[in-house]
């Protein structure tokens, strides 16, 4: 029978956490996209790619007048909620379906998946 190291038994455990962290976005769900950025997975400069159950990027700063476009790419039916009720809740969006809304006003302004709360973003309007 071979010894096994104390540092060689962490090993699977180690992977296994960096694993866990990789498929949940690795905590970087609250990175800032600068409006006139590469704007995350979408392509838009204003977009928000839901991915993952998890928006992307997690926090957008866009200009007044900006219209923000949220797309999802699973398959997975998510909403686009805003947490103070600035427009009402999007209509269940399925893969490839898309939601857009014109911020005018600056702010910030939460927003969550309408069908599973736990999802957060924040729209940053200047």
């Amino acid at each position: 029978m071979f010894a096994t190291s104390p540092a060689r038994r962490r090993l699977p455990m180690l992977f296994t956490l960096a694993l866990s962290l990789a498929a949940c976005g690795g905590g970087g769900d609250t990175a800032t996209e600068p409006a006139g950025g590469a704007g995350g997975a979408s392509g838009s400069a204003n977009g928000v790619t839901i991915d993952k159950f998890m928006f992307a990027p997690g926090t957008i700063e866009v200009p007044a007048g900006t219209t923000v476009t949220w797309t999802n790419k699973e398959d997975p039916e998510h909403s686009i909620e805003d947490e103070g009720k600035l427009f009402p809740e999007s209509e269940a969006l399925a893969k490839g379906d898309s939601f857009t809304f014109t911020y005018d006003t600056p702010g910030q302004f939460p927003y969550i998946c309408g069908i599973h709360p736990y999802m957060k973003g924040t729209v940053t309007v200047s």
